[in-house]
């Protein structure tokens, strides 16, 4: 966070005039003023440690114990969901079953009917189902039938708990507690850059799960740290998203609410015709836009000063931890606790031209941390 960092004493400093001017004429003299301000300057000093801690690029994996065995061979499928993005994680999960020498077989539901896309799978007598974003409950009858045919399933951005052979879950990677960690860093970073005055307009999908446990962690995180915070909700549905109406939505709920200063995209797929609408409507100086996992359009934002900042978070890893998971179950490595361990994929903030041009080039945004596919194949033994 080298941008914010860089004005953080200024902004703690001054922070006493902006508490009083937010706080009104108030002409008390029991020194509950000062009081005030001074727990408001603490708090924005504890987010300002939070997103500090986040400021740089990982280099690191937590995983780190070779399997002993070749995995034998396996079929998987992966379930790919109307959202583009779910083409692009279907790329990486080729990548990673085909490090293996397995063989990825895609089920489309792009219709929305998941349990079909499910049926499918097991009637193909894969060895394991792979889906990401989407809750067990939407396909709980499917679940179960893939349980007695003995088909693992894995996930990734879901709030569903893995259990291992107790509810046949072996994986989600990005899960709540991922999702914790991210909206709490953003939501911290927002509150030293806004000198803990920030209005945020979160804008999301509350029909995935993991896009309102993130929510829900920002408004946790802006209670305990930024008191003179305030956070909307705009939630949009998928078809909003495909049929482009998330630009114009914004920029009506902006007009409508001329206090927002923030504009927080749960997602980098909310974000997409955002900034090119509210220039239109003469809004891009009034706000600043951030959001969680980034890809090449928002760090080239970044870099350009369009948008202020955003996490870069490795999809491609998450899914080759996806994978992972699959080849300690392959050859009976698989654990509970090394799960949980690799569920909050590596992050970073990316809040200057800086930090962003070394994103720019790169297609699908921060890949994961350097030389991830090698170690993991190293341990992999393949």
């Amino acid at each position: 966070m080298r941008t914010s960092a860089r004005r953080a004493t200024a902004l703690v400093a001054g922070l006493l005039v902006a508490v009083l001017a937010a706080c009104g004429s108030s002409d008390s003299s029991d020194g509950g003023g000062a009081s005030a301000s001074g727990a408001a300057s603490a708090n924005v000093a504890a987010a300002q440690a939070v997103a500090d801690k986040y400021s740089s690029v990982p280099t690191s994996i937590v995983q780190d114990e070779p399997l002993g065995a070749v995995p034998p061979k396996k079929k998987v499928a992966f379930i790919q969901c109307a959202d583009p993005n779910c083409a692009t994680l279907a790329g990486f999960m080729k990548d990673a079953t085909g490090a293996l020498g397995w063989d990825l077989v895609t089920f489309s539901a792009s219709g929305g009917d998941f349990g079909a896309a499910i049926q499918q799978a097991i009637d193909a007598k894969v060895d394991y189902i792979s889906i990401t974003g989407i809750p067990i409950a939407l396909y709980k009858p499917q679940m179960d039938e893939a349980k007695s045919a003995g088909i693992p399933l894995f996930q990734c951005y879901n709030t569903d708990v893995p259990q291992g052979p107790e509810n046949n879950l072996y994986s989600d990677c990005y899960d709540a507690t991922a999702s914790n960690v991210y909206g709490q860093a953003m939501a911290d970073w927002m509150t030293v850059d806004s000198g803990g005055s920030a209005k945020i307009l979160a804008v999301t999908i509350p029909s995935y799960p993991i896009l309102t446990a993130q929510v829900d962690a920002v408004k946790a995180e802006l209670g305990k740290n930024c008191a003179g915070c305030k956070l909307d909700k705009l939630e949009v549905t998928v078809n909003d998203l495909a049929g482009g109406a998330v630009p114009q939505n914004v920029t009506s709920y902006l007009q409508a609410h001329p206090d927002i200063n923030y504009v927080y995209f749960t997602y980098n797929g909310l974000e997409g015709g955002v900034p090119a609408a509210l220039k239109a409507a003469g809004l891009t100086d009034r706000v600043k836009l951030v959001g969680t996992q980034g890809n090449q359009p928002q760090f080239a934002e970044v870099a350009k000063g369009t948008s202020a900042a955003w996490s870069a978070l490795p999809e491609e890893f998450a899914m080759w931890t996806m994978t992972d998971q699959m080849a300690r179950l392959s050859v009976n490595k698989w654990s509970l606790k090394d799960e949980r361990a690799a569920a909050v994929p590596p992050f970073y903030l990316v809040d200057s031209p800086e930090l962003a041009k070394d994103l720019v080039g790169l297609e699908h945004g921060w890949p994961g941390p350097e030389g991830f596919k090698d170690t993991l194949k190293k341990l992999w033994g393949v």
